[in-house]
């Protein structure tokens, strides 16, 4: 085979490789205790520092979003049901990324243990609330 050819069949396998990785969510373990039991990493307040200020990209029960982390503090939240404004701080204490959003009856946060999947680009939260699945997510890699 010419060196022509190989270089297109490369680049022509490796597109739609490429375009599924990027559309790709894995499958979240449906709680806490499953994400423990399949022995799936906690991150701790440290690690998640690594990941905030930054865009992420989401999926989650209610659709995909993208959630621009501000270095103020702030969130942007991006798709699903419109855009939302909102803030954001990282609980030392719990471990956990912690959202606010308004609601109707005033704002709501939500403080969310945070796993590694084990493919580890993604990482699958989970509400402390209730410890129930909330989004499986990932850093941008447009960033």
């Amino acid at each position: 085979m010419k060196r022509s050819h190989a270089f297109f069949l490369a680049i022509a396998l490796a597109v739609p490789f490429s375009s599924a990785l990027a559309q790709g969510f894995p499958t979240a373990p449906p709680n806490i205790k499953e994400a423990q039991a399949l022995g799936l990493q906690r991150l701790t307040a440290e690690e998640l520092k690594a990941f905030f200020p930054g865009v992420i990209k989401s999926k989650g029960p209610t659709g995909q979003h993208i959630w621009i982390y501000g270095a103020d503090g702030s969130i942007d939240r991006k798709g699903f049901k419109g855009d939302k404004p909102g803030t954001w701080r990282i609980d030392e204490s719990k471990g956990a990324l912690c959202n606010s959003f308004q609601r109707k009856q005033g704002p709501a946060e939500a403080c969310l243990a945070v796993f590694r999947a084990s493919d580890g680009m993604h990482h699958f939260d989970y509400d402390l609330r209730d410890g129930f699945y909330a989004h499986t997510w990932r850093r941008d890699s447009a960033e």
